[in-house]
């Protein structure tokens, strides 16, 4: 499941990096079988998870409810919108009847306050309209979104807030615009600008706009135990731009035009244990290698377990634009539920050489939280969360949770940095049905405490409104 092929290099250059894929295939696979080894395990499927993935959806209230971060990426790529239904008529063609068109503002307060540095602070209007038509002879559909974030307020003495553009301003952009053409095999070929949702390339839609790429993807979804994606991304638009530039670029290398190649894959042992790996080769920058393995089980009595353990392998490769590095991570997952309650643990380590790089999205690691990532170099991280769906005491549509994580990273050597600690909360209101269908307040605030030379302490506050209206 690794890619391998790289371009053309001197001599000594193709030795060398022959000499590398092999050591480290070898050692990919070794821990690829690892993880399998500890999924296998038979019979139900996440409080914690990666903070980008907390945006997609409000807390659940059983670990047998979470779904494993490959999985979960492909299975949103062939969501339908939304539809108000009713809006069109039957006796349209199914390209025209099956249609949707989904308006979804968005409100976003952010403000951070730093000790040592510039504080950040805005708030923006904004949201998507989202078409996606019905399907085409049963095999051709076409999908397009518009994107817009707007400034209502943005002090020009605290920028970097994200909401807007580097400069503070506001921007419109077409971010999706894609065909996608479906086989009798259910395998769907999708062209051009979409959303991608995997590992470490994804859409990270934590302030007003999300990453979308320029990309041939292909993917099969459709088998209950296995799915697969692969293909091609040339540009990315960054959340905080309108501008598609390649991927190689966007990793650190200015001026270059590489894409990067994916291929990848996940198995359902059962309805509550699998395991996937995911391989992107960035072209001339680095290869990410990530595999996941998931377990749960159903104690009874409202009781549930989960264990989850994931990987990342990272590399330069090719002419390496952005330097020479190699690094792992490996973390642990164990979490508990019990009436609406979810409790959780995780440790993760990461190797000295380099700290973890995802310019491309959302970090997938156990230990990302709203302000850090704990995956610097040499990190020795672990964290303790607990999560609360209020319906089980008579409040419907609210939950929360919370989580505390500190980070230990050499004090001497290339890869000192200070020590950290984030506590941080969230509190979520998802109302269902009636005028509150497709509505979510949610409100946020983090506390990040550094400890060690060039510290600097932080404060973090957001308040999000979504809404979602279905207008066909």
């Amino acid at each position: 499941m690794l890619i391998t092929t790289t371009r053309k290099f001197s001599s000594a250059a193709r030795s060398r990096q022959a000499t590398d894929n092999t050591s480290w295939s070898c050692y990919s696979f070794c821990v690829f079988l690892a993880l399998l080894a500890v999924s296998a395990i038979p019979d139900k499927t996440e409080a914690a998870e990666a903070d980008y993935l907390s945006y997609e959806s409000a807390t659940q209230d059983s670990v047998l409810k979470l779904k494993d971060i490959i999985g979960r990426g492909l299975k949103t790529t062939v969501e339908k919108v939304r539809r108000a239904g009713g809006r069109v008529p039957e006796d349209l063609p199914p390209f025209l009847r099956d249609s949707s068109l989904v308006l979804s503002p968005r409100l976003y307060y952010f403000n951070r306050e730093r000790d040592q540095t510039n504080d950040s602070q805005a708030a923006a209007l904004g949201g998507a309209l989202a078409y996606r038509s019905g399907e085409w002879r049963e095999t051709v559909s076409i999908g397009a979104t518009l994107f817009t974030t707007q400034q209502l307020y943005a002090p020009s003495d605290e920028p970097g807030s994200g909401l807007l553009s580097q400069d503070e301003d506001g921007f419109t952009v077409l971010g999706e615009a894609f065909v996608d053409l479906r086989t009798p095999d259910e395998t769907h070929f999708r062209l051009f600008r979409q959303s991608i949702n995997l590992p470490y390339v994804n859409k990270n839609d934590i302030r007003m706009i999300p990453n979308t790429f320029e990309a041939l993807q292909i993917f099969n979804v459709d088998d209950p135990n296995f799915n697969w994606v692969a293909g091609h991304v040339t540009k990315i638009k960054q959340l905080d731009s309108d501008d598609f530039v390649y991927m190689s670029e966007a990793a650190g290398a200015p001026g270059s035009n590489d894409g990067t190649s994916m291929i990848g894959a996940r198995y359902n042992f059962s309805n509550n244990a699998d395991i996937g790996a995911i391989n992107h080769y960035s072209w001339n920058v680095f290869n990410t290698f990530y595999a996941e393995a998931n377990g749960a089980w159903d104690i009874g009595n409202d009781t549930a377990v989960r264990l989850s353990a994931q990987f990342t392998d990272l590399r330069t490769v090719g002419d390496e634009l952005i330097g020479s590095f190699e690094t792992q991570n490996f973390g642990i997952r164990a979490a508990a539920s019990y009436k609406g309650a979810v409790f959780t643990f995780a440790y993760s380590h990461t190797d000295d050489e380099a700290g973890i790089q995802n310019p491309f999205g959302g970090y997938p690691g156990y230990i990302s939280l709203i302000v850090r990532d704990f995956d610097r170099a040499g990190e020795d991280a672990w964290l303790l969360g607990a999560s609360y769906d209020f319906k089980h005491i008579g409040l419907p549509g609210l939950s929360g949770f919370v989580n505390y994580a500190s980070g230990d990273t050499p004090d001497s050597g290339i890869a000192a940095s200070p020590d950290e600690t984030e506590l941080n909360f969230t509190l979520d209101f998802r109302p269902n049905g009636g005028f509150f269908d497709g509505f979510w307040l949610r409100a946020r605030a983090a506390f990040v405490d550094e400890k060690g030379t060039g510290s600097n302490d932080l404060e973090d506050y957001r308040l999000i409104l979504n809404y979602s209206i279905p207008l066909l």
